[in-house]
């Protein structure tokens, strides 16, 4: 496939910011659902709000409350970057289109070989 080089590297790297936008968003999900539901779930919902404010130093439920304050501050960054990569790569595939569209004989022919009359 020949087509200008600046079109030939977008092209080539797209797949990988889009699929690694939608691992991060993954991973975000996945450690939301798996690790803080069950947390919040086991904090709030077993103890009354007297027992939880007077828990002392050290015990499991200051250390559920840790993890409920430290996770989103750095889950919400992350989740932030997936999306940031996931356009990245769309914007990437888009903007090779007029470069493909300049060339589009040599890429169609490339492409579907069996669809050029010779």
């Amino acid at each position: 496939m020949k087509t200008n080089e600046k079109s030939v590297w977008q092209l080539r790297v797209f797949p990988l910011f889009t699929l690694l936008g939608w691992i991060l968003i993954a991973v975000s999900f996945l450690i939301g659902l798996f690790v803080l539901a069950p947390t919040a779930s086991s904090y709030l919902g077993g103890n009354a709000k007297v027992v939880r404010d007077a828990a002392e130093a050290g015990s499991l439920l200051l250390g559920q409350l840790g993890t409920l304050s430290a996770i989103p501050r750095w889950l919400t960054p992350l989740t932030f970057l997936g999306v940031a990569s996931f356009m990245v790569g769309i914007a990437l595939e888009f903007s090779s289109i007029p470069a493909l569209l300049k060339n589009r004989g040599q890429v169609l022919s490339a492409c579907f070989p069996y669809l050029v009359r010779k």
